[in-house]
């Protein structure tokens, strides 16, 4: 039996799988939703999809596909920060996604939204490192209009709470967002950036949109959004786990709505 060849530029798992999703051609609908943990992937198929299907799990990466609605979708997760959602983004187009929502979290830095709230991004302030790797700092990290258009009529026909504004992408979820170390100490540069980023509106932050943005329009001008709940109000000083499924059925019907040809 010949042994099977495996590149070095363009690894696969030995019975040739997505290296990393373990995912094949075909696995995973054009719909896809993107989420940064493996819980958030399981919940969503589980509460959202009819028939749902793991079709990888490897590495943390679970993923699943199923129908909403009779409408085929997948859930991808992708890890935290640009790096790993850049790994992920090559294997799942790769096995058949065209289309992504990332369903996440974030940290809002202005007083008005409420923690539990969802925020739809529209652009991202690129304070990755990955991003660099596609394209040059100059180039904008700007969401797909007709998913923005989507999330926005979602949430309005489903009569739930949303904010539509600018992120801010961080490598760092402490220090890199204005939170102390392990000292209690804040590097100044970066509290006066935290300021700076406040004054300037920007609404959230998070660590994966820039790179999912940069990516999917640098790599085929694939179509992405982002519909994140909101953890952390950096401003009052809340925090809790909470908005997960409401973000979920947002992005959920915004992708019915995608489908439908209505976007």
């Amino acid at each position: 039996m010949t042994k099977r060849l495996i590149k070095a530029d363009r690894p696969t798992s030995k019975d040739g799988r997505a290296y990393h999703l373990h995912t094949r051609l075909g696995s995973l609908s054009e719909l896809c939703l993107l989420v940064g943990s493996p819980e958030r992937a399981t919940m969503i198929a589980k509460n959202f999809f009819d028939n749902p299907k793991l079709v990888g799990n490897y590495r943390g990466f679970k993923c699943y596909t199923g129908f909403h609605l009779g409408i085929r979708m997948s859930v991808v997760t992708c890890g935290m920060g640009g790096p790993s959602i850049g790994i992920v983004l090559r294997e799942a187009v790769e096995s058949g996604a065209r289309i992504f929502i990332r369903v996440g979290s974030c940290g809002t830095l202005q007083p008005e939204p409420n923690v539990g709230d969802s925020v739809i991004c529209t652009g991202a302030v690129r304070l990755d490192g990955a991003t660099k790797n596609w394209a040059p700092i100059e180039y904008p990290a700007i969401a797909d209009y007709r998913i923005v258009a989507a999330l926005v009529q979602s949430a309005k026909e489903l009569d739930l709470p949303y904010h539509v504004g600018i992120g801010a992408t961080t490598d760092c979820f402490r220090e890199g967002q204005a939170r102390p170390d392990v000292d209690g100490y804040i590097p100044p540069r970066l509290q006066a950036q935290h300021e700076e980023l406040t004054h300037c509106g920007v609404l959230f932050y998070a660590m994966e949109e820039a790179a999912l943005f940069v990516w999917c329009s640098t790599h085929g001008n694939l179509r992405a959004g982002v519909i994140d709940a909101i953890y952390a109000n950096r401003v009052t000083g809340d925090f809790k786990v909470t908005g997960d499924e409401q973000a979920a059925k947002i992005a959920i019907h915004a992708m019915c709505l995608i489908a439908q040809g209505k976007f």
